[in-house]
């Protein structure tokens, strides 16, 4: 090689390798990008195919914590990024994200059921979190659509909504402008290492990507392409089936959560019915028993959505863990980091992972303890 040329090639500086163009991915490739970092993402499909496009969309950092403790205050610190995040790709992209705070109900069709969710939900209250119990009728005041059997439920008013497409769409958009580069179609076999390091992935036709550092964001895939460390650290396939319903006038303003099923209105009339949860592998089927208790549940919760027109349904496989906690950081092999695990909250938890991952690969000190989320983790949680 010509000495000229030799130079050239030590003078650039080796991208940051991301597997996966999910949410994750793709969150991380733009929070690198405008951090000056070059930045190539490899997927095994396109960019959002799997997953992320296929997810409700909720940004339910309350509805969802269920009690307090790391992965609780990851998502609401990843909640109080989305304002600002959505206002720098409707600036960089031109792509509206479909962004609301439309609220989320958390309901019970009887009183012990009721009662369970308040005690639940106690610690909320004493952190000074909003949150408000509703009578039945301030259920259906809010929410006239509602079915009369309801005993009453929770008011979360800080959760919303966005259209996972959308910001797919986004944060792709915004990523390419400020250098990244997407290559699809390419399937990882494994993480590459020299002295002890990360250098790059191998692909199935035998050639090698290098990089300065390799992020895993393969979600579902991830244990494929990078042997876990324990149990504790194995990423494995949750299949959720999802109904989408369309109606003439939407019959729903905010989320509902139900016991047997959540109810996500689109502006547009959609009502998206989710969803199943189900340890099938890599079975991507959608079935028709889980499609008619999906429906079944619905027709309880909102009777009117009987006359809805039933308009698709679908499947996905969120990245699910052991001890229910995501992936996030350096592993113990220098250079490769992990952004894999997010399970049901993949849309709500990309901000605060992408800053931990910039954060990784810049040598800045990472927003939140990344102890409870160590990808090296030997022991599962209760």
């Amino acid at each position: 090689m010509p000495a000229a040329k030799r130079a050239k090639r030590a003078s650039t500086p080796e991208p940051v390798v991301i597997v996966g163009g999910g949410v994750m991915g793709c969150a991380a490739a733009y929070e690198l990008s405008r951090a000056g970092k070059p930045v190539i993402v490899l997927e095994r499909s396109v960019p959002g195919a799997e997953a992320s496009s296929a997810a409700a969309g909720i940004l339910g950092a309350q509805v969802e914590a269920h009690h307090p403790g790391p992965l609780t205050e990851l998502g609401l610190a990843s909640a109080k990024l989305y304002p600002a995040l959505i206002a720098d790709l409707q600036k960089d992209s031109g792509v509206s994200v479909g962004y609301r705070r439309c609220g989320v109900l958390k309901v019970a069709y009887a009183a012990p059921g009721l009662k369970e969710l308040v005690r639940e939900r106690a610690w909320q209250k004493r952190q000074k979190l909003a949150m408000e119990q509703l009578s039945p009728a301030a259920l259906r005041k809010r929410e006239p659509g509602l079915s009369p059997e309801l005993a009453g439920g929770l008011w979360f008013e800080g959760d919303a909504t966005l259209e996972p497409r959308s910001l797919l769409s986004a944060l792709r958009v915004a990523a390419e402008k400020g250098g990244v580069q997407f290559r699809s179609g390419a399937f990882v076999e494994r993480v590459e290492e020299a002295g002890g390091r990360a250098v790059g992935v191998r692909l199935s036709d035998g050639s090698v990507v290098r990089g300065s550092h390799v992020v895993l964001a393969a979600g579902s895939w991830t244990s494929l392409v990078s042997r876990p460390a324990s149990e504790a650290s194995r990423v494995v396939p949750a299949r959720g089936q999802i109904v989408e319903l369309r109606s003439s006038v939407p019959p729903l303003s905010a989320i509902v959560f139900g016991p047997d099923c959540y109810l996500v209105p689109r502006a547009d009339g959609r009502v998206l019915v989710g969803s199943t949860l189900e340890f099938v592998g890599y079975k991507r089927e959608v079935t028709a028993g889980a499609v008619s208790r999906l429906l079944n549940a619905a027709l309880r919760l909102v009777p009117a959505l009987e006359q809805a027109e039933l308009s698709s349904t679908w499947s996905s496989f969120r990245p699910y863990t052991a001890d229910e906690l995501p992936l996030l950081g350096p592993s113990q092999t220098p250079g490769l980091i992990f952004m894999s695990g997010h399970y049901r909250n993949g849309i709500l938890l990309a901000p605060i992972s992408a800053r931990i991952v910039a954060a990784c690969v810049t040598g800045q000190k990472p927003p939140v303890d990344l102890l409870p989320f160590a990808p090296d983790r030997a022991t599962t949680r209760p």
